[in-house]
């Protein structure tokens, strides 16, 4: 356990006592809200973000290229169990709107689509401070309940159709400087499922890219190589594309607490990576979700010390492998959520622009 004066400091000087190993990292022992941006805040680390940083940012860009980092959203990407998504078009693949138009030979039609889905939490994905929580149960001193973002429960701002605080609408703009730790290219090839990035690896990824270390409000990306899994699904056979998610869903590489406790301390807005979790896992052969997590204790660690404790961002599923195979190591990372209300997250195609 740590020691009691540092559970006695609030802000971001706790935020920075916290960071340890995970037998170590308590959130219940420790009070970890207000944020160092007060007690109203629901934005978190895009505070970070100021007009200078902006500014700096804008100035990487100076060959005029660009990466999209979205994966493509369609019915054979792999889905966390319990998840859906479905794209159709309503009357069948008629026009769902038919207007007039000048004259006997034409008329005005248009196309729309209906998704089904957990808009923010499928395909490429943004975790808003309204998706990670930690679940208190009869400790004494505390209020049963789940616990987001600046010490606010899901009992009292939960709902059937949105949440009334923490919602990806309070998120704001992502326009900074962003940084690409490549361990494929460090590795020379694909990360396997299950491998821990270190504190060492991260900053051998930095020194072979030639980049200074991430910096407070910067956007740090993480690529392993794991969703090339899924990467060509709509060329395969549905029973390739059925082994191929399933693998791609029992685990994946992922970043270790010392890096996402490292990173907390570096003040970064958001970090992301090409996996499903962001942390590392490998549950091949041991049951289907959610049997092998529940035996994990810790299992989501850097969502909990992130996200809930000091409002840094996460975004899964990136596509870096572009970006990897093309760009620079750092660049200027730019995006901003929809303003879904009271949502848990959001669907979204960053841009990377050097």
């Amino acid at each position: 356990m740590k020691s009691r004066h540092c559970s006695m400091i609030v802000g971001l000087t706790l935020a920075l006592c916290a960071v340890g190993s995970a037998a170590d990292n308590n959130p219940v022992d420790e009070q970890w809200w207000p944020s160092e941006f007060g007690a109203d805040d629901q934005a978190g680390a895009t505070n970070f973000i100021t007009p200078e940083k902006r500014i700096a940012a804008a100035s990487l860009v100076r060959e005029g290229e660009v990466a999209t980092l979205g994966m493509p959203y369609h019915s054979r990407m792999p889905l966390f169990p319990g998840r859906v998504f479905s794209l159709s078009i309503p009357g069948g693949g008629t026009p769902t709107h038919d207007l007039p138009w000048s004259g006997d030979h034409y008329r005005q039609t248009f196309m729309d689509e209906l998704v089904t889905a957990q808009i923010g939490q499928v395909g490429t994905q943004f975790d808003s401070l309204a998706h990670p929580m930690i679940k208190i149960e009869g400790k004494p001193g505390w209020k049963d309940g789940n616990y987001l973002y600046n010490g606010r429960r899901l009992e009292d701002i939960g709902g059937p159709y949105g949440m009334k605080q923490n919602g990806t609408e309070q998120v704001g703009s992502f326009f900074t400087r962003g940084i690409l730790i490549d361990l494929v290219k460090l590795k020379g090839g694909n990360l396997p499922i299950g491998y821990p990035i270190t504190l060492a690896d991260y900053k051998a990824a930095l020194a072979q890219a030639g980049i200074e270390d991430a910096r407070e409000g910067d956007v740090v990306l993480f690529r392993t190589g794991w969703n090339d899994l899924w990467r060509d699904n709509l060329q395969k056979s549905q029973d390739q594309v059925n082994a191929d998610n399933a693998l791609f869903n029992s685990g994946g590489p992922g970043i270790s607490p010392e890096v996402c406790d490292y990173l907390a301390t570096r003040k970064v807005a958001m970090v992301g990576a090409d996996n499903w979790g962001i942390e590392p896992y490998d549950l091949a052969g041991k049951g289907q979700w959610p049997t092998p997590a529940a035996t994990i204790p810790e299992w989501a660690y850097c969502h909990m010390n992130l996200s809930l404790r000091r409002g840094i961002y996460l975004f899964e599923n990136l596509d870096l492998k572009d970006l990897g195979e093309r760009g620079p190591g750092e660049f200027l990372f730019t995006w901003a959520p929809l303003k879904l209300v009271g949502a848990t997250g959001s669907p979204g195609n960053p841009i990377a622009a050097w």
